[in-house]
């Protein structure tokens, strides 16, 4: 049975190869570098003043600020800081953000657990592998159909999470994701506001609760992922082969292969290879912001789902808008942090340059996605039109990001909520994580704010 076959392995699996634990640490700075940056928010501030009012008992840290709450409001918090810039790393088999809640999670319940560092890590690479691997057994259909599979899938990774920490048994862990299935929710419509990340934050909550009322003897059904009347089922999936890919848990490791996509920049990664494209082409062929007569953007099925503004009004529409993006890279010469605010997205440049930008549905029989497939690319100047076809994602295992780059970006976005001297004692500690003793020694230092 699929349900019993995950528990198990999440249950009894006791240790991570070598690069399976260095990948779980780069995955690890990249996620606490965004929700730094996400603290700033008021999405995330307006969850931080939500959860602050609750009053809960004080075990587990609220990341760039000053209080301390309990495990499953801090995951909330945390979670949503972590994905409202649409910053966080993406892993094609999940078809979403593997990391937005399931780390908060390992974290939080680490945290008030003082579990080290390693057990932290191995945690937080299981439900990787679980959310990997029950994102290819609901297939594409499943996120076709609406569904966010960062919360719907994230949702069961992140209760995974919760229970290898605790320690939990098989049983105990079934019917934790019974329940799980009881507050599953998210949906792409939200897309462009405060309830994408919301979605994650929910995730992140539901999945420790789920767990905790487990451990207690609470029941649900412990066969939630089996039978014609499945989870996945009800929730529109194909579930194709689902017996091959839980023979393959652990082997390879989701972490590693195909790895997770790492961002350049912070809006939605359906942009990224079009984005990638455009500076090599502007690089190669030496294009002026004021030559540029038209740019076009071709995708081919499944891989522009996410882009659903055509004409953003506000930072967070331009993360998910195909030319918003484009347009301020023209003009800038750069995509960063500052590139969408509402009054980024309302400068008049921006907006002229737009309207230059198309996209289009390139004829493909197949269905991809943002991280998997290709993008379409042309330049058009009174010179010509330079054109390229991307087939590989920024950030990938197939165009990667240097180990300087990435700390790099941890640091700007860190000292969004903390000085520079703390962001790089933080970055230190998060380098020899799986040296630490306890976990609660880094999450103090991501904690307070100053």
């Amino acid at each position: 049975m699929l349900t019993q076959q995950l528990a198990r392995f999440v249950c009894e699996t006791k240790a991570l190869p070598g690069e399976v634990q260095a990948a779980a640490k780069v995955a690890l700075m990249d996620t606490l570098g965004c929700a730094l940056a996400g603290v700033t928010e008021p999405a995330a501030r307006l969850a931080r003043e939500h959860v602050a009012e609750m009053g809960a008992r004080p075990v587990a840290s609220v990341w760039g600020a000053n209080f301390s709450t309990a495990p499953a409001e801090a995951a909330f918090a945390n979670a949503i800081a972590t994905h409202v810039l649409d910053f966080d790393d993406t892993l094609s088999t999940l078809r979403g953000h593997a990391s937005a809640s399931t780390l908060p999670v390992a974290l939080a319940v680490g945290e008030q657990m003082g579990a080290s560092g390693k057990q932290v890590l191995l945690a937080y690479a299981i439900g990787i592998e679980v959310a990997g691997k029950l994102g290819r057994i609901f297939g594409d259909s499943h996120y076709l159909k609406g569904w966010h599979n960062t919360a719907t899938v994230g949702i069961f990774a992140a209760t995974a999470v919760a229970a290898h920490l605790r320690g939990d048994s098989e049983q105990v862990l079934r019917n934790a994701w019974g329940i799980a299935a009881a507050e599953c929710g998210g949906i792409l419509r939200n897309f462009g506001t405060m309830s994408k990340s919301f979605q994650s934050g929910h995730a992140a909550r539901s999945a420790i609760l789920a767990e905790d009322m487990a451990r207690r003897g609470f029941t649900a059904n412990e066969a939630i992922f089996d039978g014609n009347d499945s989870f996945q089922r009800l929730y529109g999936a194909e579930e194709k082969n689902a017996g091959q890919y839980v023979q393959r848990l652990g082997s390879p490791w989701d972490l590693v292969q195909p790895g997770m996509n790492y961002k350049r920049w912070p809006c939605c990664y359906c942009s990224h290879r079009g984005l990638g494209g455009l500076l090599e082409l502007i690089a190669a062929h030496q294009i002026k912001p004021d030559e540029i007569e038209a740019v076009r953007i071709g995708f081919p099925p499944g891989a522009d789902e996410p882009l659903v503004y055509n004409d953003p009004q506000t930072g967070l529409e331009g993360k998910f808008s195909a030319q918003y993006p484009v347009a301020a890279l023209v003009i800038d010469g750069r995509l960063n942090l500052q590139s969408f605010t509402d009054k980024a997205v309302q400068r008049p440049a921006a907006r002229a340059m737009m309207k230059k930008v198309e996209r289009y549905r390139v004829a493909d029989t197949a269905v991809y996605s943002g991280t998997v497939g290709y993008t379409d690319i042309a330049v058009k100047t009174p010179r010509g039109e330079f054109s390229m076809r991307v087939d590989k994602g920024p950030g990938s295992r197939s165009w990667p990001i240097p180990e300087r780059e990435h700390q790099e970006k941890f640091l700007s976005c860190a000292v969004c909520a903390m000085s520079a001297g703390k962001a790089d004692h933080l970055l230190a500690m998060i380098i020899s994580v799986d040296n630490l003793p306890d976990i609660r020694e880094l999450m103090t230092a991501t904690a307070l704010k100053g």
